[in-house]
């Protein structure tokens, strides 16, 4: 694993409130373009991080029911619309990774084909096989034997932290 040039990597980026802040840009810009009434962006801005700061952004309806409580008047389109918020905060999280990864010029140790060791998710640690790289993320793309798929239609998709030989 690369360093930088301190030696030292700083963690993955995770959910957090420089990540929240970026996601209630995006849902505030939502609300302002439906609402074309005026309404002041920035104040779109502040009612979406308010409103983030205790929903789950997986269910539109709730997310558009939390906005008529700050006066909004929400119809089908912005549920619509908010509904992609959970899409847009697993794009923004990997915006911040993809920025990670550039910024400490981090690149994976090993290559496709290797057998490793990962932590995979209510399985503990198995050997796998890395079938697919994600440079940008720094994840391996594993094949694992009781996975029950094909290893060139399927991978379980590991932070690189979770690897090793």
């Amino acid at each position: 694993m690369s360093k930088n040039l301190f030696g030292y990597i700083p963690p993955r980026p995770k959910w957090n409130n420089e990540i929240k802040k970026e996601l209630a840009k995006r849902v505030g810009k939502i609300v302002f373009d439906w609402a074309n009434d005026g309404t002041d962006l920035d104040d779109c801005i502040d009612y979406a991080y308010e409103i983030l700061e205790h929903n789950s952004n997986d269910n539109g309806y709730e997310l558009a029911k939390e906005f008529e409580e700050q006066g909004f008047s929400p119809d089908a389109y912005l549920v619509d619309a908010l509904d992609d918020v959970m899409y847009i905060k697993d794009s923004v999280i990997k915006e911040f990774i993809e920025k990670w990864v550039a910024e400490n010029s981090l690149k994976l140790d090993f290559d496709i084909g290797q057998i490793v060791t990962a932590n995979i998710r209510r399985k503990g640690e198995i050997k796998c096989e890395i079938v697919k790289l994600f440079p940008k993320t720094m994840q391996y793309g594993l094949w694992y034997e009781d996975s029950g798929c094909d290893r060139n239609a399927w991978c379980q998709i590991t932070n690189y932290e979770e690897v090793q030989l």
